[in-house]
This record gives C-alpha cells, structure tokens and sequence, in this order.
C-alpha cells in the first residue's frame, strides 16, 4: 500500500477511534446526571462534544480598568437577592421574568444565534444584549437584527475573533466603534449577516418555520476569523454603513443588587460562566454541575428569571443553535453562584 494511502487510512482510524472515545464518555456522562437525582435533564445534543475550543471562546480579563462599575447600596453579598435601590420596590420583584414576553415587539431577545465553528460567544453574546436593548430603548421603533460580525471581525482590541476573545473589550469595541445591522449565515438580511457557516441544525429565530435547515457538526480546528470590512457586504441591503451604525453611551459591570432591576428596566444583558463537560448534554430543567471536566468560560445572555420545582433559576439564552439545550435557551441555579454565572455581569446603553 502506498505511503500516502496508508497515512490516509490511519488519519482516518485514529479520527474514529477519537470519536468514538469521545462518545462512550458523553454516554457516561449522560447516564451519571439522569441517575444523580438531578434537577436538569442531560442528552444527545447536534453538534460534537469532543472539540469544545469552538464553544467556549471567552478569554478571562478583569474588567474593572474597561469598564465603570455601577454600585448600589447593600450588605447583600455577590448574587444576593436585595433587588432594592432605593425605590421601595424591593417587595415588587416578581417571582418570574421573561424578556422575551415582556417586550414581545423586540423579536431579537427571542433570536438564538448559531456561532457556527467560530468561538465568537464573547462577541455574539454582547453583540445580541446590546441589539435587545436598541429595540427596548426605541419603545420598538428598531426592531431589526444587529450583527456580531464587525466586532468579531474587526475589534483588534478583543482578543483573536474566531478563536476567542474579550467580553469587556467587546463592549468598549461597541461604545467606541458600534455595531451595524445582520441576520444569520445566508440569510440576505442587513447590512452584515453572519458569516460563519451554522454546524448543526438551527432556527433563524423563536419561529421552528424557519428551519435553515441541517449542517455538517463542528469538529477540527476553528475557522479562519472573516476579514473586517467596514461596508455593507450584502448587496441586497439598500442602507448605508455609516447610517447603519449604533454606538452604546455607557457601558458598565454591576453587583447582584441590581441583577434583577437592570433586566426589568433597561433589557437583557451579559454574563459570563464556567463550562463544565455535563452543559454540552443539558436538555432541560435547572443546570447545576454534576460531573466532567471544566473547559472554559462561556458568555451568554441573561433574560430571566424564574421557579421550577421550588428551585429559583437564571433564564439564558446561548449561541449554540436551537438543536443545543432547550431550543437555544437553558436555565441555572440562581443566587448560588452556579459555575460563577453572578460573577461578572456586562450591560451597555445604546445611544440613539
């Protein structure tokens, strides 16, 4: 057998073999969290588990030289609930919140974005918190997509796009430079749509209707990061890129004080987590960390809150495509600190 040829083949063995091993453990894992007793359901979600770098993307940084800071006045330690500012609403906090009903015109908190193989969360992630809060400061007057594109691209600042980067420095990109309109891979829609190839089967938005239908799974290397361009690269888009742009007026970090009210008031914001092996299997239910190995830190977006089965959990929105967790979306523990989810929270106001 040629030289060549059998390189091939065993390329090809050790690549199954690696598979392979990577599902008995997935299988593993699975099994242990379903027989744990629980609050969260794991499964086969569309998309590999054995390369995790094109996941979680998010680079740690402190924050506080980037960012301001917004205090407020409490004895409640980090993540506590005193959502009380002084206003005297203390009492008024409901027992559960969803953005996406909350302000149903803004159909961006319903969106669920697939980062495709590109570990773009830190971007996408900003990108679509700051989108949310254009449409709710505008009283839905601006209800179209805005793209995470040009800070993946072109934010030289942010860390090595495709490759992961800076969820801080993603909101200086945008306070500094601001973010243009875009849809998803191959949707035609705004001035920059997605340009990553989606890896699993995803949804443009909340509506199963609009199925782009099933894509190769993420696996190898994450793809080249897509050259900046400071134009409006869809040619079916009639609007001009420097009319396009939105910049946000401030950009903060805040305490658990205001967890709740920020999101109540001004919209979904950021928050970034440890990934633990067990989160590529969630399903549904409240996440808690079972078992696995930790991969890296994940940001994704805060946009509610509620009980389930007694237990106070975040409502979030990742950037997995909708074959991933609960149609995109996924609950956690709240007010325990689950795999340092209060820890750094991100929110901007868009300047209009």
């Amino acid at each position: 057998m040629p030289y060549i040829t059998m390189k091939i083949v065993l390329l090809l063995v050790y690549s199954f073999c690696i598979t392979c091993d990577a599902n008995f453990k997935l299988h593993k894992i699975i099994a242990h969290v379903n027989n744990a007793n629980a609050t969260w359901q794991a499964g086969v979600n569309s998309f590999h588990t054995n390369d995790h770098k094109k996941l979680v993307g998010t680079f740690y940084h402190p924050d506080a030289d980037i960012l301001d800071h917004e205090a407020f006045e409490s004895t409640a330690v980090n993540g506590g609930d005193c959502d009380n500012d002084g206003d005297g609403d203390a009492n008024e906090v409901p027992e559960s919140f969803d953005a996406r009903y909350h302000w149903f015109d803004c159909t961006s908190i319903s969106h669920i974005w697939n980062q495709g193989n590109c570990a773009a969360d830190w971007a996408i992630s900003v990108t679509s918190a700051m989108n949310d809060r254009i449409c709710i400061a505008s009283k839905g007057n601006i209800t179209a997509l805005y793209s995470p594109q040009k800070v993946v691209s072109c934010c030289e600042d942010c860390g090595n796009g495709c490759n992961g980067g800076y969820t801080a420095a993603a909101w200086r990109y945008i306070l500094k430079k601001g973010i243009v309109t875009g849809g998803d891979y191959g949707s035609n829609e705004g001035c920059q749509p997605w340009l990553v190839q989606p890896c699993n089967a995803s949804t443009t938005s909340a509506d199963p209707s609009s199925v782009l239908g099933p894509h190769g799974v993420c696996g190898g290397d994450p793809v080249a990061t897509p050259k900046c361009d400071l134009s409006c690269y869809n040619a079916q888009h009639k609007g001009k890129y420097l009319d396009e742009i939105i910049k946000a007026k401030r950009i903060f970090t805040f305490d658990g004080c205001a967890a709740r009210k920020n999101l109540r008031k001004h919209g979904p914001y950021v928050v970034t987590m440890r990934v633990y092996e067990d989160f590529l299997a969630y399903k549904s239910g409240v996440y808690h960390h079972v078992t696995g190995d930790y991969l890296g830190l994940l940001s994704v977006r805060m946009i509610g809150w509620g009980l389930e089965g007694g237990q106070g959990y975040w409502l979030l929105a990742n950037s997995w495509g909708t074959s991933w967790g609960d149609k995109g979306y996924f609950k956690i523990r709240r007010f325990a600190n689950e795999c340092w989810i209060e820890n750094f929270r991100y929110a901007g106001i868009p300047k209009l």
